[in-house]
């Protein structure tokens, strides 16, 4: 099948999330998961093409959760994985599968890696504390401490920037700029920008790694790394606390 059909079919599966959504009364809907992953198979010749033709899917779908009214999770991860062979156990003539992921259970992560400690150190921009020592897989990064957005959702900031306009810097960060997600597999955190409007950098060693606007895979950050959200900047320090 070439790349197009692929593409149609991929996309056909959004009118699947509405079979996936919770209806928790008076017209408001959640998606339970946590992670939608696609994994597509493209052999090394069309790999290119067919990645540059699901490089939107994560638009995609969260468009259509806004067309269903549906409160996606705020850390919600959705990625396409590119394959060079068809798994195993995969059916003959399969060329991708998408599969929907709970929330990790807690206590589960807890005792086998610890809880994920993040240390952030306000170098630039006025914040609400120069420090925060954040307990938590998911760290979120804005302008104000519990911003709306157009259809009344508050937002809980973690790490927030003021929003009375008397600092330049705290007022090019967005109120929904950016995120810290903790991945437990690989024991680190990442860092993804929400679809800011002036951007997130990750500088480390005398380099800057710009980090994609509503990219699923994000940025890989360590201790000592400086975050740049439009011109605010912080300097994050990762640990664990040991389960127990």
């Amino acid at each position: 099948m070439n790349t197009t059909g692929v593409a149609a079919r991929l996309w056909a599966l959004g009118e699947r999330l509405y079979g996936t959504v919770t209806p928790l009364g008076g017209g408001r809907r959640v998606f339970p998961f946590a992670r939608i992953v696609a994994r597509v198979v493209a052999p090394a010749a069309s790999r290119g093409r067919r990645e540059a033709t699901f490089s939107d899917f994560d638009a995609r779908v969260r468009a259509r959760f806004t067309e269903l009214r549906c409160e996606a999770p705020s850390d919600l991860d959705v990625r396409v994985m590119v394959l060079k062979k068809t798994p195993a156990d995969w059916e003959t003539g399969r060329i991708f599968v998408v599969d929907y992921h709970a929330p990790p259970d807690p206590v589960m992560r807890e005792t086998s890696a610890g809880r994920p400690v993040l240390q952030v150190a306000v170098l630039a921009g006025a914040a609400t504390q120069p420090a925060y020592t954040i307990e938590s897989p998911t760290v979120l990064v804005g302008r104000g401490a519990e911003p709306v957005d157009r259809a009344g959702r508050v937002r809980r900031n973690h790490v927030s920037f003021a929003e009375d306009n008397t600092d330049a810097a705290a007022e090019t960060v967005g109120r929904a700029h950016a995120r810290f997600t903790w991945d437990a597999a690989a024991g680190e955190y990442r860092v993804f920008d929400e679809g800011s409007s002036n951007g997130t950098h990750v500088h480390r060693g005398g380099t800057s790694i710009a980090v994609p606007p509503r990219d699923p895979r994000g940025v890989r950050v360590r201790s000592g790394d400086e975050i740049q959200f439009g011109r605010a900047r912080v300097r994050i320090k990762v640990r664990t606390i040991a389960a127990g």
